[in-house]
């Protein structure tokens, strides 16, 4: 057996410069096998002691080097390690074999590592993870960025309450049940948040974890505390019935073309307007005006008649169109095909038939744009319009327009259990993500298949996909109208074809001597009856 430690050179020791690193291992002989242990230490070259052996001290780095002292410190500390573990084997009536040796280094090693990360706190953890968020390194959308920011500020203002509530400072591994069902009741009763709101704080809080235990190898998971429900009771879906999509479709009074459009504006106090500009293939600049409320307003319909998110809407440009070879009624026609932007592998992208609606909007926003332009006006920054911009500006539309039609919001507590019930304005809960639930229901109304459905929103799971629609009464009326009614038919036509031929003759010997006046009609009833009953 043989331990000695050096310099582990990389590189022809005759081609380094005396200034030159090179990190200081331990070296372990048993039986003719060789490990070298890492002993964390750097020296250069010229401070570097060839001759250690020879000295009562044993230390191979020269007092040249300012850290001298430590760095010998730290190698003598490895060797007496590695002794400690050659002597337990012994004492256990086994070889100390290079491979036994480093099996128990590495075990060692993962305990130490363990112990160092079990000792760091949970908020400075989740400061790091909301910066991991945040880095480039997150592939992921800027609103679910934005979503997971919201969840880690709320989760680190419950943390620190409940640090100096209970005068302790949290470990991840504190955050079992008890500490999560307090964090939802906080939600629910001081924050006021939907039990929906609640189960994404959760969401989050799971995420991290998973990160936590990725980097840091911590163990410790979020689970939801038996007795909390977080969910919203399968509430009704709202969307804008066909005479609300078609008031808005006829609304012109936002028109820039309108030219009462100023005074109506005015009224609503909302008079801006949108520069949508642009250059073309042959790097000539284009710019058309329109009002903002114009914009929104044509947008909202577009994702009626589209059943896109608003994400694929504004991202959408002119050659994500693709025309038919065909044209109809002088109007080249064709899809909108485009891949989404919340789905990462997509084989092929989602397609959806242009219709009289979406066919003049497109008309519209596309003059005189290539392949490369967008579809809808961008800010002034060159920018998408902000979906929290865009929800703020359509409520108000759709109750200038009058689409305040009263609809059932409920209100769920806890443990799933309906807490109140009010009847608001359609207007005051309108959203982009109206007009996917909008477009599902009307298909739904023409009968469309499910499956044919699903392929043209993007849904890959029937169970995501049953959210955005409520089956209604008049859904099952609808479907049950015409059950057996075939077989019923059937049956008909089977009793009409068993009258032979010999009864065929007899009938129409009745209606002869009817139509001469022989036999009265009211026996000749009574006579044709008996014969095809």
């Amino acid at each position: 057996m043989g331990l000695y430690y050096r310099l582990d050179f990389k590189n022809n020791k005759n081609h380094l410069n005396q200034k030159d690193s090179a990190p200081v291992i331990i070296d372990y002989y048993y039986k003719g096998m060789r490990t070298k242990v890492s002993t964390g230490v750097v020296c250069q070259i010229k401070d570097w002691d060839d001759n250690w052996r020879k000295k009562t001290s044993k230390d191979p780095i020269k007092s040249s080097d300012k850290d001298y002292r430590d760095k010998n410190l730290l190698i003598k500390n490895k060797l007496d390690e590695i002794n400690g573990i050659v002597l337990t084997i012994k004492k256990q009536d086994k070889d100390p074999l290079v491979e036994l040796v480093r099996s128990y280094l590495r075990k060692d090693k993962r305990i130490k590592e363990v112990i160092s990360r079990k000792e760091i706190h949970f908020l400075p953890m989740i400061t790091e993870y909301e910066k991991w968020i945040n880095s480039t390194s997150y592939n992921n959308r800027t609103s679910t960025k934005r979503s997971t920011n919201t969840s880690i500020k709320q989760v680190r203002e419950y943390a620190s309450e409940y640090q100096t509530k209970n005068n302790i400072l949290l470990f991840p591994e504190d955050l079992d049940s008890d500490w999560v069902y307090g964090f939802c009741r906080w939600s629910y009763d001081r924050k006021g948040l939907r039990p929906s709101t609640i189960r994404k704080r959760m969401k989050a809080l799971t995420r991290f974890s998973n990160w936590s235990n990725e980097k840091y190898g911590t163990n410790f998971s979020i689970r939801k505390p038996d007795g909390i429900v977080l969910s919203d009771g399968g509430g009704e879906v709202i969307f804008f019935k066909r005479d609300e999509v078609l008031k808005l479709y006829n609304y012109d009074k936002y028109s820039i073309q309108n030219p009462n459009h100023t005074e109506v504006l005015q009224k609503e106090r909302r008079l801006t307007y949108i520069d949508d500009s642009w250059i073309d293939s042959e790097n000539k600049r284009w710019s058309s005006t329109y009002t903002s409320f114009e914009v929104y307003k044509d947008m909202l319909i577009f994702l009626c008649n589209v059943g896109c998110r608003f994400g694929d809407m504004v991202k959408m440009k002119i050659g994500d169109f693709d025309y038919d070879t065909e044209e109809i009624n002088d109007k080249r026609l064709g899809y909108f095909s485009f891949f989404m932007e919340k789905i990462k592998i997509q084989k092929e992208p989602v397609r959806v038939r242009i219709n009289r609606m979406t066919f003049e909007i497109w008309k519209k926003y596309s003059k005189n744009k290539n392949a490369h332009n967008y579809l809808f006006p961008r800010t002034k920054f060159g920018n998408a319009i902000s979906n929290q911009k865009y929800n703020s500006y359509i409520k108000e539309i759709c109750k200038h327009i009058g689409l305040d039609r009263g609809v059932r919001v409920r209100d769920w507590d806890l443990n799933g259990k309906e807490e109140n019930t009010s009847f608001i304005p359609l207007y005051s809960i309108v959203s982009s993500h109206i007009g996917r639930r909008t477009f599902i229901r009307e298909h739904i109304e023409l009968g469309t298949p499910i499956r044919s459905i699903m392929k043209m929103t993007g849904h890959t799971t029937q169970k995501v996909f049953d959210g955005y629609y409520n089956v209604l009464d008049k859904d099952i009326m609808k479907v049950n109208d015409g059950l057996f009614n075939q077989e019923l038919d059937q049956k008909k036509e089977k009793k009409s074809k068993s009258i032979t031929s010999e009864t065929e003759e007899q009938l129409k010997t009745l209606l002869r001597l009817k139509e001469m006046g022989t036999l009265p009609e009211d026996i000749w009833k009574e006579k044709v009856k008996q014969l095809i009953s």
